[in-house]
């Protein structure tokens, strides 16, 4: 089944990301799964993103600094 929803996956643990992204596939997700905040907030602004699940902790960029980003663009 295909949603055609895009959503933005951005956890640094390799264990729970791999996990999210099996689950929401299969569910008919699109998903994109960035490990650090800069590289969800590159994906954000290259792909036309439909929602994000963002973690808080993380490297580069945390997940507050990355919505706070996002809400600007």
């Amino acid at each position: 089944m295909n949603l055609g929803i895009k959503l933005l996956v951005a956890e640094d643990d390799p264990n729970l990301g791999t996990i999210l992204n099996a689950y929401l596939t299969q569910k008919g997700y699109s998903v994109f799964l960035a490990t650090d905040g800069q590289i969800a907030l590159d994906t954000y602004q290259k792909e036309d993103i439909d929602a994000c699940i963002l973690d808080i902790m993380m490297p580069v960029k945390d997940g507050y600094a990355v919505a706070k980003e996002i809400r600007r663009v």
